[in-house]
């Protein structure tokens, strides 16, 4: 069965710097806030290879917030996060701070943090202290409540 991994990516900056990259990242035809053929067009060779994943996001949602210092997207992939996607952003936009949380729906099993520091084009890996609960917070579910749900699944079988 094929697990979903969601992305929270955030870019911060000004009003002025972030409404010009949020056009930047929308679909050529303005139907998806986020598309990773305006970040890397995919070649010959395919989208998984271009963008670590084999299609374009799922589940979109993106917001300008925080006085419009603050850009904010939320995205589903199959299976793994799209490293590519993450490396070819902090290199073409080293003017922001750029952070991308990303978490699978098996809550903690595979998960991390890539940041880029404004005027950086690197990217650097952070390990969550505590990958179920960060893995919750990333799915929007109380972890206290998954714990119990997983408690009462283990009791019954």
């Amino acid at each position: 069965m094929k697990k979903y991994v969601r992305t929270k990516l955030v870019f911060t900056g000004t009003e002025e710097t972030l409404k010009p990259l949020m056009q930047k990242l929308t679909s050529a035809d303005g139907s998806a806030p986020i598309s990773f053929a305006a970040i890397i067009p995919p070649n010959d060779a395919g989208m998984e290879e271009s963008w670590g994943v084999s299609r374009e996001p799922e589940e979109l949602d993106s917001i300008l917030c925080h006085n419009n210092t603050v850009l904010e997207y939320s995205f589903d992939t199959l299976e793994k996060a799209p490293l590519p996607v993450f490396r070819k952003l902090a290199e073409t936009y080293p003017g922001y701070h750029m952070t991308a949380k990303y978490a699978s729906e098996d809550y903690g099993e595979y998960c991390g943090i890539y940041e880029s520091k404004e005027g950086e084009k690197e990217l650097s890996f952070l390990e969550p202290d505590d990958p179920f609960v960060f893995a919750c917070e990333i799915w929007d579910i109380d972890p206290d409540e998954e714990m119990q749900e997983r408690m009462i699944n283990f009791a019954e079988e």
